[in-house]
């Protein structure tokens, strides 16, 4: 270990003369594959494991969308209906054996077949990207089209040992995204004892651009009831048995509603019970535990997403002492910085 002194200590104790690699201000790429590589393609250790960015990145700023509108034979201009958020492309060049590190003609070779064996067709890895104002965002990626760049037939004549390639990579879902952010509440026994039911408001954040449709996870036995977004509407949710283990909730409705961790097995007791208008009328709910939990929504429905940038209070309920509902916001941006 090197004791720093004098002049070479003053300058670690000054942001202005510190190292840059220190600083952290410098962008980094880094993508994450599949088989569980890592390679550094901007920054400082940019061309780690030989292989770095070689151009500019095209698509990976911005995302990108399509405005649908509606005309009529006599009417001035369009009407404007709304906005469809589109996959993600991205056009990236790839320069295998990097100029910071020379390789040799045998780690040149062992190089570009470990970044090639790091895209698996129709298997998606993680491109991140960090900086020191937004810190590390993540989307996923995969390859969009067959590489067709034009090489020359002996990369490694020379001792050249390096090729440069063009890729194009899509996102299927475009938004970069952090980890979500997940708050627990426990139902006390106390509070049910004396209402029959334990309530609670949540505080949490939706630190990014894109308004995101709140998640939820709740236990049985018991129901539970949810805030819609930020508005004052508890939606209640399926009735549960201690089989039914826990349930995902998930507010997007372009996405499945309900999801168990456990279904429970439809046996001739509940199917004889569904048959029965007579026994539903006085056991209500008894019918619907035969039936898996995603078939018991009785048309539950969700309209508000969370702004982006805001801070919601979600108020939850449950109506069985111990009974858990968990809260989870999605941390998602449009732009990687």
């Amino acid at each position: 270990m090197k004791f720093l002194q004098g002049t070479e200590a003053l300058q670690y104790q000054n942001w202005a003369t510190m190292p840059n690699i220190l600083k952290g201000e410098e962008f980094k790429l880094v993508y994450l594959a599949p088989n569980g590589r890592r390679w550094d393609l901007l920054g400082p250790l940019a061309g780690r494991q030989g292989v770095q960015l070689s151009t500019e990145i095209h698509g990976l700023h911005h995302p990108s969308f399509q405005h649908l509108f509606t005309e009529g034979a006599y009417q001035e201009g369009a009407t404007y209906e709304r906005t469809n958020i589109l996959k993600r492309v991205i056009d990236i060049g790839i320069m295998v054996g990097s100029g910071t590190r020379k390789l040799s003609k045998y780690q040149y070779q062992l190089v570009e077949s470990n970044w090639w064996d790091s895209w698996p067709l129709g298997v998606t890895g993680w491109l991140g990207m960090h900086s020191r104002f937004g810190g590390w965002r993540w989307v996923q990626v995969m390859q969009a089209s067959p590489v067709n760049t034009t090489v020359s037939k002996s990369p490694i004549y020379a001792n050249n040992n390096h090729t440069l390639w063009s890729m194009q990579i899509v996102a299927p879902k475009p938004y970069f995204a952090k980890r979500t952010l997940v708050t627990t509440w426990k139902a006390h026994p106390q509070t049910h004892a004396l209402h029959g039911y334990d309530e609670e408001t949540i505080t949490i954040c939706n630190r990014g651009n894109v308004a995101v449709w709140p998640k939820f996870v709740y236990s049985g036995p018991g129901r539970a009831w949810v805030q819609d977004g930020v508005t004052s509407r508890l939606v209640p949710l399926p009735l549960l048995d201690a089989n039914d283990g826990y349930v995902l909730v998930d507010t997007d409705p372009g996405e499945r509603m309900l999801t168990a961790s456990k279904d429970p097995v439809d046996n001739i007791f509940y199917q004889w019970a569904r048959s029965s208008r007579i026994l539903d009328f006085f056991l209500h709910d008894i019918a619907d535990l035969g039936l898996p939990v995603w078939r018991r929504a009785n048309g539950i429905r969700f309209n508000s997403q969370i702004p982006p940038r805001t801070t919601a209070n979600i108020k939850v309920r449950h109506d069985h002492a111990g009974g858990t509902v968990s809260v989870l916001v999605p941390q998602r941006w449009s732009r990687p910085v």
